[in-house]
């Protein structure tokens, strides 16, 4: 998903945790961003860590936007936010909620751990324990490690296929996935899946 000069906000950071997407995002392309999440706690931390004029962080107690009308934002994202649940009826939620959202034509882009990718160490994570097979909705730890600790968060294993369904069953089209590989140095495969499609 292209955040280029010819894309017209604002956008919308859907399960943004402490915000540093949403910063990224205002800083380096000027956009308004709207940043939400579950989470009261992490919605917090973004308003004292990352916050900006153009961006406003929303606690949002479920996964409907309140207050937002439909067709009001230009682009969406969601990182490292399906992986964590466990429950397809909740994937699907969040992706008819942010297709109310967008406009007609806007971009939405999915980024999650690679499926493919599952135990294999990369510098500064790994998802999954090395030499296990997981099917689909099978709990998935992963190891993020930065600054010489370690953080480990309850994922769930979920195939390419599902997420690009998921996009097309919430109403998206031109839906594709891509596996951007990792920088030199690291092992030849790529850490993260990106889901994207068009309103």
């Amino acid at each position: 998903m292209g955040l280029g000069p010819e894309l017209q906000g604002p956008v919308l950071d859907y399960g943004c945790g402490p915000g540093k997407v949403s910063f990224h995002i205002s800083e380096r392309y000027g956009y308004e961003v709207v940043g939400c999440d579950v989470s009261a706690d992490m919605i917090a931390i973004a308003a004292e860590e990352n916050a900006t004029e153009r961006i406003r962080y929303v606690h949002i107690p479920k996964p409907h936007l309140e207050g937002s009308p439909d067709a009001g934002f230009g682009a969406a994202l969601s990182a490292f936010v399906i992986c964590v649940l466990e429950d397809r009826e909740q994937h699907l939620a969040i992706a008819r909620e942010v297709h109310r959202l967008l406009r007609p034509g806007a971009p939405f882009g999915l980024i999650v751990p690679h499926p493919d990718s599952s135990g294999v160490q990369f510098s500064t994570c790994r998802s999954g324990e090395p030499d296990v097979h997981y099917s689909a909705g099978d709990p998935m730890p992963t190891r993020l490690t930065a600054n010489g600790s370690d953080l480990l968060i309850q994922d769930y294993y979920w195939p390419t296929q599902w997420y690009e369904e998921l996009l097309l069953q919430s109403g998206f089209t031109d839906v594709s996935a891509s596996a951007p590989l990792p920088k030199t140095g690291e092992p030849d495969h790529a850490p993260f899946l990106v889901v994207t499609g068009k309103r």
